[in-house]
């Protein structure tokens, strides 16, 4: 199940939920009760690209001998 990161556009709270594809998303925030004030965020994400070929290590530049 994907981690997703929601922030009240009122008070600035920010959640993080294990949700399934097909949940609903959040929309009344726990702290402030407010309703319909939550909105899904772009979190960081762990993704790292390792070995070699990859641009950083010179994937461009073409076949090294």
């Amino acid at each position: 199940m994907p981690l997703y990161v929601y922030r009240c556009q009122k008070c600035d709270n920010e959640e993080e939920v294990l949700q399934k594809l097909s949940d609903d998303p959040l929309t009344d925030c726990e702290k402030c009760s407010s309703m319909s004030t939550m909105e899904k965020v772009m979190g960081k994400t762990s993704f790292i690209l390792k070995g070699d070929c990859w641009y950083k290590d010179g994937y461009t530049k073409g076949k090294k001998s």
